[in-house]
């Protein structure tokens, strides 16, 4: 049998240099050759299923969940599956396909023909799509969901003869009705931020995104697709009779006394409408620094700056990082009944109390830029703009800011720095810059270790480096605190983490900041300069939450670098 490394440089996939260097660094990751190369990113997924079905003469086969059903995976029992990695994946006629990490396995192959009654055809897989195969498909939550839905859907079929006044009669007892009901309630329950209905084929999927990360939580028979999307488009007040056009709507539900809204967009695709659906659990939401796991000291100084008669906050990060939610927590710290707050949002997601909220709506002249015009007028001392996104908005901002008020919006940058960066690529003036910036805030959202799950490791020097990107490691890191990494249980549905925490980088604009942003100096001058003036970047503000065991040097990786 030929080696891996092997057949990886006679494909010229990497050179032999290449590969004694990987077989190094392999040897102190504790990982198999393959996972290692590929979670590397030397070789790609489909490379390392190249190269294993040459070393093994077997096919190769990529699993997905979507379209091997669970049904088929447990023909086989879970602990024989999991301990010998092998997954039942379809059957025809008496030959069952068996996918199996290690097909020179031929105990395994003998057992899985003597308990099925089926002849074996093995084919090799990756460990980890095996892995998440048998998870979905042994997860019992999914399982049952999922024989809930198969059987409403028996059920629904079974009525097709029914007359008219019969399902109209019995329309809260619909199987259609229940299922997106549980689905609404059920992201709800899981503390999702988003629903997600996919029409794929064979089956319509439906995922909630939980700490950041997809779900699947279910399928539904494809020909009942458009029943589900056509009720969600009668909650959403939608036109049931459109499906070329995007639409948007909202959905507001109660449950034992609890108030969820929805914010909903569907978009046509190519197997026909795809729903997103953002999920606002008003009953539980708190808006506070304490709430969000603010450090006392970041708290500390946004009162400091939010205490400051005028001057521009700008909060930065990607879609989802919890800008939004910190920013609104800025405007509770603040004391509506001595100073007036007003906001131009879009949309406007949660109400407060004592502040004045403006949905922006571009059709009527209120977008962001006129928006904020018409703000100007109502006397206000404090303004949360929802998003600069053009020169207009960018010139008004700074303006409102210059001229006595506090302003607080938002900027797609990477990093606090590229704050500086982006409004000057909008138009705006380095000298106007420094003299309205108070301070740029830069804000990630990492996983939450499963406190019953975590187990130590120690630190991946490796990563460190990765998530400098080859700078020097800062001396404040402590290498030798006991960190931890991600392991799986029931309480976390086998993901290792529960819930997230934010992390920040604050950049306060002191005189030397802002000498420097008025000559123009370059971003990565800029950010040294920053460093020095006390600002502790997004990196080592992750890593000191993983210091204290509340997150894993591997997630700080993803989130900073992916």
């Amino acid at each position: 049998m030929k080696r891996l490394g092997d057949i990886v440089v006679d494909q010229g996939w990497l050179t032999a240099t290449e590969l004694e260097q990987a077989i190094r660094d392999q040897a102190t990751s504790g990982m198999q050759l393959g996972a290692f190369l590929v979670h590397a990113n030397l070789i790609s997924r489909d490379q390392l299923g190249i190269a294993l079905s040459e070393q093994y003469e077997v096919p190769f086969q990529t699993l997905d969940p979507d379209y091997i059903h669970p049904q088929l995976v447990r023909l086989l029992p879970e602990s024989f599956t999991r301990r010998r990695s092998v997954v039942p994946v379809a059957v025809d006629g008496s030959r069952l396909t068996l996918a199996m990490v290690w097909p020179g396995d031929m105990e395994s192959i003998s057992e899985t023909e003597l308990m099925t009654g089926y002849e074996v055809d093995a084919v090799i897989c990756l460990a980890d799509d095996a892995q998440r195969l048998l998870d979905s498909a042994f997860d019992k939550r999914i399982h049952a969901r999922q024989t809930a839905i198969d059987m409403r859907f028996a059920e629904m079929a079974s009525r097709q003869e029914d007359t008219e006044e019969d399902w109209v009669s019995a329309e809260q007892e619909d199987p259609v009705v229940q299922l997106v009901q549980s689905i609404l309630i059920g992201a709800v329950h899981a503390g999702a931020s988003d629903i997600h209905i996919e029409p794929f084929e064979p089956r319509m999927r439906v995922r909630y995104r939980v700490d950041g990360v997809m779900q699947k939580v279910m399928s539904i028979p494809q020909d009942s697709e458009a029943a589900v999307i056509g009720r969600i488009k009668v909650l959403a007040n939608l036109n049931t009779a459109e499906n070329r056009r995007p639409q948007d709507g909202n959905i507001t539900i109660d449950d034992s006394g609890k108030r969820a809204s929805y914010r909903v967009s569907v978009i046509p695709v190519v197997n026909g409408e795809k729903v997103v659906m953002r999920v606002l659990d008003e009953s539980s939401r708190e808006f506070s620094f304490e709430a969000l796991g603010m450090h006392s000291s970041q708290i500390q100084r946004l009162k400091e700056l939010l205490n400051r008669p005028h001057g521009m906050i700008v909060m930065t990060g990607p879609t989802g990082s919890g800008k939004t939610t910190t920013m609104y927590s800025m405007l509770c710290s603040i004391d509506s009944t001595t100073r007036n707050i007003s906001t131009i949002e879009d949309p406007v997601e949660y109400r407060l109390s004592g502040i004045n909220q403006v949905q922006a709506n571009n059709e009527f002249g209120m977008g962001f830029a006129n928006g904020l015009k018409y703000l100007m007028r109502q006397d206000p001392d404090v303004i949360l703009v929802g998003e600069i996104r053009d020169h207009e908005t960018a010139s008004t901002a700074v303006q409102a800011a210059l001229t006595g008020h506090l302003l607080i919006s938002t900027l797609h940058t990477n990093d606090a720095v590229g704050t500086i960066t982006r409004l000057n690529d909008l138009g705006v003036d380095n000298f106007k810059i420094a003299g309205a910036l108070v301070a740029s805030v830069a804000q990630r959202l990492l996983r939450k270790l499963c406190p019953h799950c975590k187990k130590p490791a120690k630190i991946n020097q490796r990563l460190l480096e990765l998530i400098f990107e080859g700078r020097v490691i800062p001396t404040s890191i402590d290498m030798h605190a006991t960190y931890f990494t991600s392991c799986g249980c029931d309480v976390c549905g086998g993901t290792g983490y529960n819930g997230r925490i934010p992390i920040y980088e604050i950049l306060t604009i002191t005189p030397a900041i802002e000498n420097a942003i008025e000559s123009g100096l370059p971003s990565s001058r800029l950010k040294e300069l920053a460093i020095s003036e006390g600002m502790t970047e997004l990196a080592l503000s992750g890593l000191q939450q993983a210091a204290i065991g509340l997150t894993s040097v591997e997630e700080v990786y993803f989130k900073l670098t992916s």
